[in-house]
């Protein structure tokens, strides 16, 4: 279900509609310049896949040049069809209801340009972290609200639960890796305060992707439509300093796609994702049909695609597509490509807890540092004296209480000194520096984002021992809505393959279901099994004692 809400706006003198793109938005600093640069990138990335040998035969990929490709679909004229088979004509008619108050989910995504003025469209969450801004609708709590009405409409419109009757249901949070103290408090009071749940625990995505999946331990990707997280996973527990999350998704590569498709003539010349819900659904939906990673397929492939106009006409798109459809997704692992969305992308990692303060948390360290006396009765408790003996850590960096570690990629490190990465093997990409300081950031140089299988070797790199990493080698599993691309666990196991020290074995897989489900199967699991009836907290726990229970009862370091 997508995770947006559409508000009804009353047409005032000054008040412009707010609108949050449903993929990330290009970077218009300087168009030309970008376009340039773009066309640079596909040129190598073109030239790298002409060198792949698809048989026995030793024999190199043919690319279809763009130029012929567009000779064909300038030519390709949209055609009228009647409306699918299983949409009734009355269902064609009425297809946005344009008297509702509120729009949710696929209403959302069915809103052209012309249509969606007439809304204020919020997606409270995105790159992994709630969307927390200046504009309209931005504060906390506006993003909370956001979040209750739509887990209120996905509760009865979807899963038929009267709201009223939520005191006799329990819910699983399934949170990030990498996440933020204070959003974690907040969405438990939504959960068991504001909607009413009888009870709750968290779990992290990846830990939950390994009960989905069946496994006692593993590197869990997991490519979501904004962000890619990693976290090396072990009898249950998230390796803290394997955590990271990265600034790309699914919603890049179909800018990337779009940006490739308009290079070889696409007939749908009107296409505008920026502004139109339709437009973006309709690139989402060419992304998972069209593109994936066997060297194998090339050549001009002909392919259609159908369209609802906003008269309720429906139209039929002809083109032939050649390497763009391998060349897109190919930016997760030749990641210059995905600079058209974004030349500055940040890494997050968590803040170890000594650094994450909570005015609410009577238990944390910096309460007890100030608290505490260092003469008298207090100092007599060593646990204390050592608290109050340690060196005060700086103020984290915030933003709206952003307790994560930002790792900026296009900054020199913050104490100026560089080292080589020991943790993995050197690669073919451009040389890597990064800075190791005390809470485990890492930072690379030369300002480009970091690909997804030098990501993996980074997180499996930071693991203790080398029988841990030998294990998370062994066992990396893909998850999330982007990973359903033909190929790509092979591809990424094979980039990986070449890295690593010979002998080790490498095995990236996803299990037989669909991969955007396995994290939410695995929270399913968990909240049945004996083990975890001691992580419950209860709505009349959670009144009385607050953050106090996530500190004694979260499976995960607190």
């Amino acid at each position: 279900m997508l995770h947006a809400v559409a508000y009804k706006r009353k047409h005032q003198e000054g008040d412009w509609p707010y609108h949050d793109p449903m993929l990330p938005s290009l970077d218009n600093i300087n168009p030309a310049q970008l376009q340039v640069e773009f066309e640079e990138q596909r040129l190598i990335a073109s030239r790298i896949l002409q060198n792949c040998v698809i048989d026995d035969k030793q024999r190199l990929r043919v690319a279809t040049p763009p130029q012929q490709l567009a000779h064909f679909n300038r030519k390709s004229v949209a055609e009228k069809i009647p409306p699918p088979g299983n949409l009734s004509e009355e269902r064609n008619r009425q297809w946005l209801d344009r008297d509702a108050p509120v729009l949710f989910d696929e209403q959302i995504l069915r809103l052209s340009t012309f249509d969606a003025r007439d809304y204020d469209i919020h997606f409270p969450i995105q790159r992994g972290e709630l969307n927390v801004h200046k504009q309209k609708g931005g504060s906390l709590q506006c993003t909370l609200q956001h979040i209750e009405r739509i887990w209120s409409y996905a509760l009865e419109a979807r899963l038929k639960i009267n709201l009223r009757d939520l005191r006799t249901h329990s819910a699983v949070l399934v949170v990030n890796d990498v996440y933020v103290r204070r959003h974690l408090r907040e969405f438990m009071t939504l959960l068991l305060q504001r909607l009413g749940f009888q009870r709750c625990f968290l779990v992290q995505d990846s830990v939950a992707s390994t009960y989905g999946a069946g496994i006692g331990f593993g590197c869990v990707v997991d490519i979501g439509a904004q962000k890619t997280s990693i976290a090396c996973i072990e009898d249950g527990i998230s390796q803290l300093n394997s955590r990271v999350r990265l600034q790309y998704g699914g919603g890049d590569i179909n800018q990337v796609l779009l940006m490739l498709l308009r290079k070889c003539g696409f007939p749908y010349r009107e296409c505008s994702v920026q502004d139109s819900y339709v437009d973006a659904r309709l690139m989402d939906k060419l992304k998972e049909r069209f593109c994936h990673l066997n060297a194998k397929v090339c050549g001009a492939q002909e392919k259609q695609f159908h369209l609802r106009k906003q008269n309720g006409q429906w139209l039929r798109y002809t083109l032939q597509v050649g390497d763009e459809a391998i060349m897109a997704p190919l930016a997760f692992f030749h990641t210059e490509l995905l600079n058209i969305t974004g030349k500055a992308r940040k890494a997050f990692t968590q803040q170890p807890p000594q650094e994450q303060y909570d005015c609410e948390d009577c238990f944390d360290a910096e309460y007890l540092r100030e608290t505490g006396r260092k003469n008298g009765a207090r100092a007599a408790d060593p646990i204390v004296a050592q608290l109050l003996a340690q060196p005060r850590p700086l103020p984290p960096i915030t933003a709206d209480d952003e307790e994560l570690n930002v790792v900026d990629q296009d900054e020199p490190s913050s104490n100026g000194v560089a080292v080589h990465n020991t943790s993995s093997p050197s690669v073919g990409h451009a040389q890597k520096h990064f800075a190791d300081t005390a809470n485990g950031v890492y930072q690379y140089g030369q300002g480009q984002v970091m690909p997804l299988d030098q990501a993996v070797l980074e997180a499996i790199g930071r693991c203790a021992t080398n029988e841990t990493k030998r294990k998370m080698y062994g066992s990396i599993l893909l998850v999330g809505s982007s990973v359903k691309i033909p190929g790509l666990a092979a591809w990424l196991q094979s980039c990986i393959s070449q890295q690593v020290q010979p002998g080790t074995e490498v095995n990236v897989f996803t299990k037989g279901m669909d991969a955007g489900m396995v994290a939410w199967k695995g929270a399913a699991i968990m909240s049945v099994l004996e083990s975890a009836r001691e992580l419950w907290i209860t709505q009349v726990d959670w009144s009385r004692h607050g953050l106090r229970l996530l500190r004694e009862r979260s499976p995960f370091l607190w």
